[in-house]
Formats: C-alpha cells, structure tokens, sequence
C-alpha cells in the first residue's frame, strides 16, 4: 500500500519503529500511572492535576523549543530526549519498588519527566521533510500517525493486563526499556547535516517570525486556533476514562485498557483512507468535518452504558481525531520553509500544553456534573469555538485548500 512506502528508506524506517516503541512503552506507562492515582486519591481533581504537571511544560516551553529545533541539529536532540528522559522513569519504578511512591512524587516527576520531553513532539514532526521525497511526505506525515496510534491501540491493552500481571512498577520498568531502544535506534540514522543559525540571534524576534507567517496563512491559523480548542475542551478525555471504566461502565484495568486503546484502532483505520479521502474533498473540507465531528461523536460516548458500543464510539472518535491532526500537520509541512518549520510546528503543537488548562476544565467539569454529563459540555464548547473560528478564517478560498 502506498501509505507503507516511506519504509523503503533506511533512515525512516529507523526513526518510525523508534518512535513506535517508546509510544508503546508510554502508553502503557499512562495507563498504569494514571490507574494508580486514581486508586491512591479516588479523585477525578488528582487526574486533572496529574495531568496539568504533564501538559503545562509543554504549553510554556514549546515556544522556546521551537526556536531551538530551528537552531539545531534535530536528530541529535531526539536522542538526547529520550535517554534523558530515563532518569524520571527510573526515579518512579525506584520510590514504587521501594514502598514510598506518593501522589505527590508522581505529580513532581511527571513535571519533570514532560519538561524533558518538550521538545520532541516538534523534532520529530520538522524531521519528517528530512527522511523521504517530497513525493512522499504524505505518506511519511500518515504512517508517522499510524505509528502512533497503532501504539494507542497495543500500549493501552498491553498496559492494562501488566497492571494485573507485574504491577504499576513493572510498567515503568517496561517502558524504561522501551526508551532506551528508542534512543539507540536514533544512534543508527545518518543524514546529511544543514546549516543551522547563530546561537546568538534573537529567540524572540525568531518566534515572531514564525507567528507572522502563521497569521499570514488562514489554514495554519484556522487548524491551529482548532487544535487549541480541541485541546482544552476534548483532548484530555483519556484522564478521565478511569472514571468512566470504574463508575459507568463498572469495568476493571482490562476494559479500561480497552477504551483506551480505542480511539488508536479507529485512528489506525482512517489513516488508511485518508489518502482517498483527499482525492474527493479539499484539504479545507477536511479539517472543518473533522474538527467537527471529533466532539459530537465524544458527546454521545458519554450517554453509552455499554462498553462495546463505548468503544466503537471512541474508535470513531479516534479516527476523526487524528484526520484533524494529519491533514493540519501536512499543510505546515508543505506550506512553512525548512527554516520555519520547527517555529511554526512549535505554534501549532503547543496545543499539546494547551491540555495542562484542558485538564483542570475538565477535572473541574467532571467533579461538579459527573463525567458523562461534564465531558458532554465540554465538547459542546469545543464545537461552537471550533465552529465560529472556521467560519471567520475559512469564508474564502485559500491556497492550501487547492
């Protein structure tokens, strides 16, 4: 299939099963730590908070990230990240093993831990134009997301049965391995080097650089201003499927693993179609449904009592979800100049932190209505912001949308 053919190029090939064994091992790191700071506080608020120490470096420091992946050697950071990012995995398994893991260490180390990886996300996004023909960045930008959401749908299953196998600790210590192959896989790509700017430039006249070029484009500033919203009112759904498996669903580890990994199996599936998808409807046409549809088909997970039909509506969720997201990525990626591109995928990933204020919405949300009637109100919001944007950016044709 077409969407496979990046792989034919070593150094891709290198860099995708990299990135898909540590998302492997983060998932099911999320779900076994997420499990337990549930079980230690019984609290959707210690979610929420567990996740603003995730999502809030990300928002602070993506900026910055960017500038620097403009300024630097990005294969050589991505590696970095990763066997740095061992130290905070490591530091967990010990204090679990050791009998003295508290809500507050994981809150700590979880900073930490997302502080270090800030960077990635943008990394390895600006990497991609990097690995294959420009002919095939389509495909490149499609399998770098299958990738991931094929370990939404294996990391989370995996994660759940550990959990009842080898404990949360065994979880951390499986990830940590995971980690570590990833970054010696990095070890082994070789590419050709490219002139970088100065370290003594201005980061913030760079950044505004970028942010220039992003209001001079009406798609990327309409995907953009989307993916924030999306971000805050829908992103963080999956700290609070605990919720959902233990007091709606009444389900144990097993079947929360299962409606995590939900959402990935039907990502998975519209990102083999994307390709057709494209051919019949516009780029534009894409992100409005897309955006769209995302919170609608979250709104009615939350009215289901069944888990089979609870999943099937996250997989359909997980799959407009990430349509959303790919065709977003690959107009950035077409569009923006290889000197840009690290600043302006930094812009648009830093929705990624938007979900450090998303968590405490929801959290906050969840606590005073319940989780299915908190995370309907929320997608509510994330369709009218959603709606209102595209139609103040979006009224006239642009040339991404051609």
């Amino acid at each position: 299939m077409r969407v496979f053919r990046p792989l034919v190029h070593r150094n891709y090939a290198l860099f995708w099963s990299s990135d898909l064994i540590a998302s492997v091992g983060q998932f099911v790191r999320e779900v076994a730590l997420y499990w337990l700071a549930y079980e230690i506080t019984g609290s959707p608020i210690a979610l929420g908070i567990l996740g603003f120490g995730e999502a809030l470096p990300r928002l602070l420091l993506s900026a910055v990230g960017g500038v620097i992946v403009d300024r630097y050697d990005r294969l050589r950071l991505l590696t970095t990240i990763q066997f740095l990012c061992l130290a905070p995995v490591v530091g967990l398994a010990v204090l679990y093993f050791l009998g003295l893991l508290q809500f507050w260490h994981m809150v700590v180390l979880e900073t930490l831990w997302s502080t270090l990886r800030s960077m990635n996300p943008t990394a390895g996004q600006s990497i991609l134009r990097e690995l294959v023909p420009e002919a095939e960045l389509m495909s490149a930008v499609s399998l770098y997301s299958i990738g991931f959401n094929f370990a939404r749908i294996v990391g989370p299953s995996i994660g759940g049965l550990l959990i009842l196998w080898i404990g949360v600790g065994g979880c951390l210590v499986f990830y940590a391995v995971c980690l570590l192959l990833s970054a010696l896989e990095l070890l082994g790509i070789r590419m050709a080097s490219h002139s970088t700017k100065s370290s003594e430039s201005d980061l913030v006249k760079e950044f505004k650089e970028g942010l220039r070029y992003i209001g001079a484009s009406p798609m990327i500033l309409a995907s953009t201003i989307a993916a924030y919203v999306i971000s805050i009112f829908v992103g963080t759904y999956t700290r609070f499927l605990a919720v959902f498996a233990k007091d709606v669903l009444h389900v144990g580890p097993d079947g929360l693993g299962l409606l995590v990994a939900a959402p990935g199996v039907g990502a998975v599936l519209s990102l083999i179609v994307l390709g057709s998808l494209e051919e019949r409807w516009d780029r534009k046409t894409l992100l409005w449904f897309s955006a769209k549809a995302t919170p609608l088909l979250l709104i009615l997970f939350c009215m289901s009592r069944d888990l089979w039909l609870s999943m099937i509506l996250l997989g359909l969720f997980g799959g407009m979800q990430i349509i959303f997201r790919t065709v977003s990525r690959l107009i950035i990626q077409v569009e923006t100049p290889r000197e840009l591109l690290g600043r302006v995928m930094s812009v648009f990933l830093m929705d990624q932190g938007m979900r450090s204020l998303g968590s405490m919405v929801m959290s906050a949300f969840v606590t005073f209505f319940g989780a299915a009637l908190g995370l309907a109100l929320t997608s509510l919001a994330s369709m009218t912001f959603t709606a209102i944007t595209f139609w103040l950016l979006l009224r006239t044709p642009s040339r991404s949308a051609q």
